[in-house]
């Protein structure tokens, strides 16, 4: 692994410290209201899922393979700040990975488009999260010549840390 890949999955991990699921939105419980199963279902869902430390879902196949169905926009901003670092670290790991591709373009999507559903949910994100999202955002459009104007416009505008960059959609 590079050096760089190394760095990021390091600012990852420190910017993410200690961020639980509580009350979130679950992975599996993204799938129940995808198909707008109730609220036992949703409870039954979510039981083995875990909801204290993301790090282990990185190895998760369920990360990689829950996006069709499911998966990122379905998170609540509390679901999501907790399963983002790890989607993150999946996208440097390895993002042409095959098994993962609806996901990992389902990522670029929610961090590049600012609906007022994805800013509201990304807004609970803390200025070294929002850092570590632009870094991979910017090693990701270098590492794969991704060549998109919102990508370009979101590591800009949205994801800059600096003052009033949240409120820029």
């Amino acid at each position: 692994m590079s050096e760089r890949r190394q760095q990021l999955l390091t600012a990852i991990k420190d910017a993410f410290r200690g961020v639980e699921l509580g009350s979130g939105v679950s992975l599996h419980e993204t799938v129940v209201i995808d198909n707008y199963g109730g609220s036992a279902e949703r409870t039954a869902a979510r039981l083995p899922d875990e909801k204290r430390d993301w790090q282990r879902l990185v190895s998760d196949p369920e990360l990689a393979r829950i996006g069709g169905v499911g998966g990122l926009n379905f998170y609540d901003a509390a679901g999501l700040r907790f399963h983002l670092p790890a989607y993150l670290s999946l996208a440097v790991i390895d993002f042409e990975r095959a098994d993962a591709g609806i996901v990992l373009e389902s990522l670029m999507f929610n961090l590049t488009h600012f609906s007022e559903y994805n800013v509201g949910r990304l807004s609970i994100l803390s200025a070294p999260q929002r850092q570590c999202v632009r870094d991979v955002l910017a090693f990701l459009r270098t590492e794969y010549e991704l060549e998109s104007e919102e990508l370009d416009e979101a590591i800009a505008g949205y994801w800059s840390c600096g003052p009033g960059a949240a409120s820029q959609a």
